[in-house]
């Protein structure tokens, strides 16, 4: 099964492929997008109102993405197919995000002014121009399902850009306190023998026959035999002909090697060369290259400080949401139906 997630400010994502514009690249009025809005009620964010019209705007713009991304595997009957494993349908699933989406868009804006965000004339010139170039850009059909006015996309993309810089004040301020020696690994690089069998053109595979796994393990041990005389994998791999991969780790994570792997090269002395491991992939050789690379060790460092900065936005997001819950009106959100393709395939 296909599980789509829109993760963080999908808006965004959104503004970036329908008009042709960088995430975060304008922003919108200091003034509350709220103020300027009417019509039915959607849901609340605590006190502060959803409304349908704009619902029904992401509902469409994400129906149009995820057609072009999912039509191949679904056919023309995709938002009634079963799309997770406990049975939700692909159109419950993108409703559900739109729900998400929303109340993080609304949560971060009503938090703006306490982060002391705003946004310029100029951030807000550029929204209108986006906000032209979106309604130029689609089809009348389109336009018409979501229900776009340029007056509405410019609000809409106004509520995103507010969203998406509160989120950037908030991460760029948070300073984490990252133990800089969990962040230092060492490098291993590694052989992949592998017995998964062949694609063609067309995708279609073709398993390998017992033959030839033997064969592909006899040579896995032919090259770990001749890795460890020469105390080099890469020197190996140079005479063979073999693909090699560098990967970084230590106790805590695998740096994206088979579990195995990394088991086995933690147990290893510096500079050893593993015997072939045997995985359902096929079988690994590995050498221990160094127990710390000062380059791959900052980037680590880098990469944690980013994932805390986000883990502490989540969190915060994750109070607000306990103050000011998200309460659907399901009588009116039943009117939104995916019941059919939006786009012509």
């Amino acid at each position: 099964m296909i599980r789509k997630k829109t993760g963080k400010f999908m808006t965004v994502l959104l503004g970036a492929a329908l008009l042709g514009t960088a995430a975060f690249a304008s922003g919108c009025s200091s003034a509350q997008p709220d103020s300027q809005e009417d019509g039915t009620v959607v849901a609340h964010v605590g006190e502060n109102p959803v409304y349908l019209d704009e619902a029904e705007f992401y509902t469409r713009m994400l129906q149009e993405q995820w057609e072009a991304a999912y039509y191949q595997s679904f056919g023309s009957e995709m938002w009634q197919a079963e799309a997770t494993e406990d049975g939700q349908t692909l159109e419950q699933v993108l409703k559900s995000d739109v729900m998400s989406l929303l109340t993080e868009l609304h949560l971060l804006c009503a938090h703006a002014e306490e982060y002391g965000v705003e946004l310029t004339e100029e951030e807000q010139a550029v929204i209108a121009e986006r906000a032209e170039n979106f309604m130029e850009s689609n089809t009348p059909e389109v336009l018409e399902a979501a229900g776009a006015t340029a007056e509405r996309v410019e609000r809409y993309l106004t509520r995103n850009e507010l969203a998406g810089k509160t989120a950037e004040q908030i991460q760029s301020s948070y300073e984490p306190e990252i133990d800089e020696e969990a962040a230092r690994v060492g490098k291993l690089t590694y052989c992949l023998f592998s017995v998964t069998g062949t694609y063609d053109a067309e995708g279609n595979h073709t398993p390998f026959t017992d033959e030839e796994i033997a064969e592909t393990g006899r040579q896995a041990e032919e090259f770990a035999a001749r890795a460890q005389e020469l105390g080099d994998i890469s020197a190996a791999g140079e005479e063979a002909s073999r693909t090699l991969i560098d990967a970084y780790f230590n106790d805590s994570t695998n740096g994206g090697t088979h579990e195995k792997v990394a088991e086995a090269v933690r147990g290893m002395e510096t500079g050893q060369v593993s015997d072939p491991i045997e995985t359902e992939d096929g079988w690994y050789v590995v050498q221990r290259v160094s127990d710390y690379d000062e380059s791959a060790t900052e980037d680590n460092l880098e990469a944690m400080e980013v994932q805390a900065r986000k883990n502490y936005l989540m969190e915060l997001e994750q109070e607000w949401q306990q103050e000011a819950p998200l309460v659907i009106e399901e009588e009116v959100w039943d009117t939104v139906q995916i019941d059919q393709m939006l786009t012509e395939m």
